[in-house]
């Protein structure tokens, strides 16, 4: 199974300082439950309870790989979470209780530590994603619509699901340089008749531009993620004009492929499209799965990955 790892919906502040408890992970020292059930205050959490520190646990799992589906971040402590629960206890040595304890939160803990800082050390810089690699969103065909990563040669190096704006909002332009990344930021209503009656939503998982969006510079056009209760609508037309993509897979995008400055072309033209595939299929290279990229989650929830940064003067 994959990895990844996850917090509540609501935002989460960086620590400015070093661990000063039992807990090192930014988003787990500042779940005040998960603090109090690390240092003994609060009893271990069980199955049958609903709530946000479990989301956040939950979330972690996921970027660990002990939970299969984005979808299983939802605070619920059911049977699958008890079972994710057993099996990373199992794996870490620690008695296989199947609730959350204080040594099984403080083995979670220090494994999404090392996983965090793991993938800090494979940053790619913006300057580098931008000599490696140019991004080719495919929409010439409404009901199959890819994102190619394209290699200094053209190859195929990437591709993954995407949904650009559907008949009645359409994804705008053809070529574009990415001028903002920005990450964790809050959902605000656009003033647009399908958002009416939409209240802003802070950020998170939930939220429905995703933990990350990359700014095309143009119509109020994005690449950005999508709660994971959308994701079945990848790959055909669907979205308000943005390039919608799933909440993992966005992640990865930035983290390996694609970063302030970098090079966007919308295709509409179906000999380059054709091209695309074939160029694909010689690679060997398929849709990457939508859970692709779970591992950055956590970090990205919690503020340890991930910066928000801006190309041009």
């Amino acid at each position: 199974m994959p990895s990844v790892t996850t917090r509540p919906v609501g935002p989460v502040t960086p620590s400015t300082t070093g661990a000063t408890g039992p807990l090192g992970c930014t988003a787990f020292k500042n779940d005040p439950t998960l603090s109090k059930v690390a240092t003994g205050a609060l009893p271990a959490i069980a199955k049958g309870t609903k709530s946000e520190a479990m989301k956040t646990a939950q979330a972690a799992l996921f970027s660990l790989g002990f939970i299969a589906k984005r979808g299983g971040i939802d605070g619920n402590f059911g049977p699958g979470t008890e079972g994710a629960l057993k099996a990373f206890q199992t794996k870490s040595g620690v008695v296989a209780s199947g609730t959350l304890d204080a040594a099984t939160l403080k083995a979670l803990d220090k494994a999404c530590a090392t996983q965090i800082a793991g993938l800090k050390a494979q940053t790619v810089g913006d300057d580098s994603k931008r000599g490696a690699f140019h991004i080719v969103a495919d929409i010439s065909d409404p009901k199959k619509t890819r994102l190619y990563v394209l290699g200094k040669n053209d190859e195929v190096t990437a591709r993954y699901l995407t949904s650009p704006g559907r008949a009645e909002f359409p994804t705008q332009g053809s070529k574009f340089k990415v001028t903002d990344v920005m990450t964790r930021k809050p959902w605000n209503p656009p003033n647009s008749g399908w958002a009416a009656n939409a209240k802003p939503i802070p950020p998170g998982i939930d939220n429905p531009m995703g933990l990350t969006k990359l700014s095309l510079g143009a119509y109020s056009q994005y690449i950005h993620g999508i709660p994971a209760s959308e994701e079945a609508d990848l790959g055909h037309a669907a979205s308000h004009g943005c390039l919608r993509m799933s909440g993992s897979n966005v992640l990865e995008l930035a983290e390996k492929y694609a970063g302030s400055g970098s090079d966007i072309t919308i295709n509409r033209d179906k000999t380059l499209s054709a091209k695309l595939e074939a160029g694909a299929q010689t690679a060997h290279v398929s849709d990457r799965a939508t859970d692709s990229g779970r591992e950055y989650l956590f970090g990205y929830l919690s503020g340890e990955l991930g910066t928000t940064r801006h190309f041009g003067p």
